[in-house]
């Protein structure tokens, strides 16, 4: 190893390495989840994704390589389609820090990877579980109750598209835009714009989904003063699905605890054959 940083040439410098680092980078960063920790999380990945262009701007075996290297084995959890930018971002730092030299503050880097880390999770989670996995299923769900093929199909491509598109133009955004695009965009608070936007879109999403796949209605009905009584038609008036939505809304807020999903599971059949034997409902639940 050498006691300063290698001068090797820029990095990037024509459009074939450009080619180069962009193909690589999308390929490594798949690999973001492989081995995580509670400790570090995906920190170890991350570190190993970048580890070819660190080499290639810092020099094989230099101390400022190993440097680097160290620096991005910090703590690192987010969203895995919103890391590709983050990534970008940290490899021209990282080019910038070694073109400046001393000049360049290298705290920025670490900096400015744990400050976005936060955001890009709520803002990739909005969108990748909150809308286009919804998006997707409901789609699907629609096909694959009619017995046709092109439900899981869709399903693939409605979610995986758009997925492989962010990642893959997330990093050259990243690498090109450079730290200065990333703070007055949040200075901005176009992410906490954006994120908002992306959460009401899943919300419908759920409700829309909720009105049309979950039935749970009452068969209850009872003469009082000369009268029918029938509990659904009471609960139409208050609000038409009011009972579905109710179901979805207190499975939630118990998924919410991190509790087990299999306990829903139960809880739900529990439920059904205990209303069905009262002869408050005849119908089928969830």
């Amino acid at each position: 190893m050498t006691e300063q940083v290698q001068k090797t040439d820029s990095f990037l410098t024509d459009k074939s390495t450009e080619k180069w680092f962009y193909r690589k980078l999308f390929w490594r960063q798949n690999w973001l989840m492989f081995c995580t920790s509670y400790t570090k999380q995906q920190a170890v990945t991350y570190s190993w994704v970048l580890e070819p262009f660190l080499k290639k701007i810092y020099g094989e075996d230099s101390d400022a390589f190993y440097d680097a290297m160290l620096r991005h084995q910090d703590f690192f959890n987010t969203t895995p389609m919103m890391a590709p930018f983050i990534m970008g971002l940290n490899t021209s730092m990282e080019r910038e820090n070694h073109d400046q030299g001393k000049s360049f503050d290298v705290s920025s880097i670490a900096a400015i990877k744990a400050s976005l880390m936060g955001p890009f999770a709520g803002l990739g989670d909005s969108v990748q579980q909150g809308a286009l996995r919804i998006i997707a299923t409901g789609i699907a769900i629609g096909f694959c109750q009619k017995g046709m093929w092109l439900g899981p199909l869709l399903f693939l491509l409605i979610y995986n598209i758009p997925n492989m598109l962010i990642r893959w133009y997330g990093a050259k955004l990243g690498y090109s835009v450079g730290q200065d695009f990333v703070a007055k965009t949040m200075a901005n608070g176009i992410f906490k714009i954006i994120t908002k936007a992306v959460s009401v879109l899943g919300l419908m999403m759920i409700g829309a989904m909720t009105a049309q796949y979950v039935t749970f209605t009452s068969t209850y009905q009872a003469k009082m003063a000369g009268q029918v009584f029938k509990l659904q038609a009471v609960l139409d008036q208050i609000l038409p699905g009011l009972l579905p939505l109710l179901l979805v809304l207190g499975c939630f807020a118990y998924l919410r605890k991190k509790n087990r999903p299999v306990r829903v599971l139960v809880a739900i059949l529990v439920l059904a054959l205990v209303l069905t034997l009262l002869g408050i409902t005849g119908g089928k639940t969830a």
